[in-house]
């Protein structure tokens, strides 16, 4: 996006099980609440 003439400074993707893949692709922000606390009930 900030190609398109956004400044943006976080990239917010993936989960934990995307973990990995959102970081190579350059994520700032992942959200890893399954790895913390484990599968919803």
């Amino acid at each position: 996006l900030n190609r398109a003439g956004f400044n943006l400074d976080t990239l917010s993707m993936g989960m934990s099980g995307d973990l990995d893949a959102a970081i190579a692709e350059g994520a700032t922000m992942v959200r890893i609440g399954t790895a913390l606390f484990g599968a919803r009930s």
